[in-house]
């Protein structure tokens, strides 16, 4: 009798989203309903009248599974939201570092700043994108397995290594950019070409520093 109690569930919930809290839902219904038969037999009912009690009792599950779907779709709105908000934070990034540029060249070669000046108002508003766009992706909630497949175990892997590889490439893009400008303006200003091109020799040893660092982040995550 208990694997029809157990086939009657299993049909009920035919309907329900296949994730892991209406899995231990249903698992928990089907064991409360045969510790109740089983009490029920011991108390005198017979077999049928007990599965028949026990059944009734179940009540309309759709109410439960209506909700269950529901709380799906809160996901993919949590994720739709996540995505929108991804888009608003690098435009502003992007946008701040062209204003960055724009005003570093109105400095030096319209208003005839010093060099030095504009370069610091430079950094300053490209740090700041920098450190917006760092705790975006640092703060970006770890995708949520709805259960324990190994179609789930892919996707948070995927998700996460998407999210890190974003990060690193955009950090790197960063250190490119900065490197550029401040070679450029180092060149021009203190008239260095011979030896500031050591610049960039810089910035391939602190790029792979950088992946250095993710590498071994992605190691302590396995």
């Amino acid at each position: 009798m208990n694997s029809k109690i157990r086939s009657k569930v299993e049909s009920l919930f035919t309907e329900a989203p296949k994730t892991k809290k209406a899995l231990e839902l249903k698992e928990e219904i089907i064991v409360n309903l045969t510790e109740k038969y089983d009490d029920l037999v011991k108390g005198g009912k017979s077999p049928e009248e007990a599965y028949n009690n026990v059944i009734a009792s179940i009540g309309d599950v759709d109410e439960l599974i209506r909700s269950l779907k529901q709380n799906d779709i809160l996901s993919l709105e949590r994720e739709e939201q996540e995505r929108k908000k991804t888009a608003l934070v690098v435009s502003g990034a992007v946008g701040l570092y062209i204003l960055s540029v724009i005003i570093l060249i109105t400095m030096t070669a319209v208003l005839n700043i010093n060099g030095v000046i504009g370069t610091m108002v430079f950094l300053l508003i490209a740090g700041i994108a920098t450190c917006i766009l760092i705790y975006h992706f640092m703060s970006r909630p770890s995708y949520t397995k709805m259960d324990d497949t190994l179609v789930e175990e892919f996707k948070e892997w995927k998700q996460n290594s998407t999210q890190t590889n974003q990060l690193r490439k955009s950090l790197i893009s960063i250190m490119w950019t900065l490197i550029t400008v401040i070679y450029l303006l180092l060149s021009f200003t203190l008239n260095i070409w011979a030896y500031s091109w050591i610049i960039f020799i810089l910035g391939a040893v602190i790029e792979q520093i950088i992946k250095l660092l993710f590498d071994m982040k992605n190691m302590k995550g396995q």
